[in-house]
């Protein structure tokens, strides 16, 4: 198979269930910009149909929820405390999936959660109101964690102007903040919500055991990287100190840096689960009850490059984030939330293509100047940053303009 930028197939496939296309990588947060990467897309199989919906037949038709609940059930049993003292963890940032997630595991299920929150990047509005919401009306302690503003500038100036992903470190941030807190305390027991599955990775050999995947951190010659640049490079250009980008490296950085009797092999003793492995994962039905439990509120206007007012609306940057990656993949916000209403049978296929050809193209006006801002750019520049990273294979440009090939 022919391969392009970013090391995706040249030739672009739709899902014949879906809108989704076989341009996403197995991985949004990929560490390095290089055309000969040996990295695919989405697996497609020779009827031209993505995991993902291979994945939403198999969860409509092949699993038994009431047994999946049950294993839950028994699955806690273990790691239920009758003290008062936290015996998990919910990662998130108040948005309807944490908000889910948390409440669940605590009124249903009889368990007592800690909540923890990587601070967004730049918290939008509402998204702060419906943090206060998931703490106040949902009854949740909370630790939120709000790393070195100067630093989370540098990183997300350099990650976009090296991958085009300024969100990057902070998803760095999030994927190991949990397992620290959870070192901290003393707690065995994370749960996320959706598993990988529901996006067309495989979950079958993760959710049963801790996942920090290191790839996403080293190259090859296991130097680490980080926004694109090896960590020797914020040392010497912004006189940053080691210490100073812990909150954004591994767990293994971490703890052979932390002043503490962590060891790796404590690791290996936290388990990180799934709940949309045990409980069938809608997120229309998990938005009905963030609403209604937690006070969640949706946006008080459609989100640019989407018909939605309730996805990932808590940090600004989740605006260009989409786009960016619109304009490296294909794939705007509108595909991704198109796709999944169609597998879980809110929307359907031919509905979903309307929607895509009516948003996919649309700018992230609303945000994009302050995104800019933060990170020191203006936005003349940032336009022909992001012009960079469009691949041939799905752009050209014309007299008009940039238009998309395929």
């Amino acid at each position: 198979m022919k391969l392009s930028k970013f090391g995706l197939p040249k030739k672009v496939i739709v899902c014949k269930k879906c809108v989704m296309t076989n341009q996403k990588p197995h991985s949004l947060n990929e560490t390095k910009n290089k055309t000969n990467s040996k990295k695919k897309g989405m697996e497609f199989n020779k009827d031209d149909i993505c995991a993902a919906c291979r994945y939403s037949f198999v969860k409509e038709k092949k699993i038994n929820w009431k047994n999946r609940e049950l294993i839950l059930k028994n699955f806690l049993k273990k790691y239920r405390k009758n003290d008062g003292s936290y015996d998990c963890i919910v990662p998130g940032s108040g948005g309807k999936d944490s908000m889910y997630a948390a409440y669940i595991l605590k009124k249903k299920f009889g368990m007592n959660p800690l909540t923890v929150t990587f601070s967004p990047i730049q918290y939008t509005e509402i998204g702060w109101q419906n943090m206060r919401s998931w703490i106040d009306k949902g009854g949740f302690d909370n630790i939120l964690f709000s790393p070195n503003g100067k630093i989370v500038k540098i990183l997300a100036r350099e990650a976009f102007k090296n991958l085009l992903h300024p969100m990057q470190p902070f998803k760095f941030g999030i994927k190991n903040f949990a397992a620290k807190e959870a070192l901290k305390h003393n707690i065995k027991l994370i749960f996320y919500g959706e598993p990988y599955s529901e996006y067309g990775s495989d979950s079958s050999k993760k959710v049963l055991k801790a996942d920090y995947p290191k790839e996403w951190y080293v190259n090859n010659s296991k130097e680490i990287y980080l926004g694109g640049k090896k960590l020797n490079y914020y040392y010497k250009k912004y006189k940053i100190k080691k210490k100073e980008l812990l909150p954004f490296l591994d767990l293994d950085t971490f703890i052979s840096h932390s002043k503490t009797n962590f060891k790796l092999s404590d690791i290996d003793k936290i388990k990180v689960q799934f709940l949309g492995w045990y409980l069938k994962w809608d997120p229309q039905e998990i938005y009905y009850n963030a609403v209604k439990h937690c006070g969640f509120r949706p946006d008080s206007e459609r989100v640019n490059g989407t018909y939605g007012r309730y996805s990932g609306i808590d940090d600004k940057f989740e605006w260009i984030h989409f786009y960016c990656q619109y304009l490296k993949f294909g794939l705007a916000r509108v595909r991704f939330e198109a796709a999944q209403e169609i597998r879980n049978g809110h929307i359907t296929r031919s509905e979903g293509l309307a929607l895509c050809k009516k948003f996919e193209n649309e700018f992230p006006k609303r945000y994009f100047k302050d995104c800019m801002d933060f990170m020191g750019i203006n936005e003349k520049e940032g336009l022909k940053i992001m012009d960079k990273f469009r691949p041939p294979h799905l752009w050209k440009k014309s007299a008009n303009g940039w238009k998309k090939i395929q």
